[in-house]
């Protein structure tokens, strides 16, 4: 299995990094260390988390307050969504099913 980013997701990323980079250039990095951790958690458990939707599932990020939103296919986890706990899940429409 792989993982892929929707290009929405992206998005969240490209916002997210950028944010910790005009902070401290170390927080970015530490949050870029945390994330790849948890893909990693993702691909080794797909199917340990819970469901946000019937096709969607999300994990919480350690020592970050974002959650990771996901879809598993036959051979790849798309992730749909690097979501800051604090915004409100409505402005995820369009991206889980």
């Amino acid at each position: 299995m792989e993982i892929r980013l929707h290009p929405k997701a992206e998005e969240d990323l490209n916002e997210v990094l950028n944010h910790y980079f005009k902070i401290d250039i170390n927080i970015e990095k530490k949050f870029i260390k945390y994330l790849e951790l948890t893909f990693n958690k993702i691909l080794d458990f797909p199917d340990l988390y819970q469901y946000e939707t019937k096709t969607s599932q999300k994990v919480l990020m350690d020592n970050f307050p974002y959650i990771v939103i996901y879809e598993q296919y036959e051979d790849i986890i798309m992730i749909l969504a690097i979501f800051h706990t604090s915004r409100n899940p409505i402005n995820l429409q369009g991206r889980v099913g």
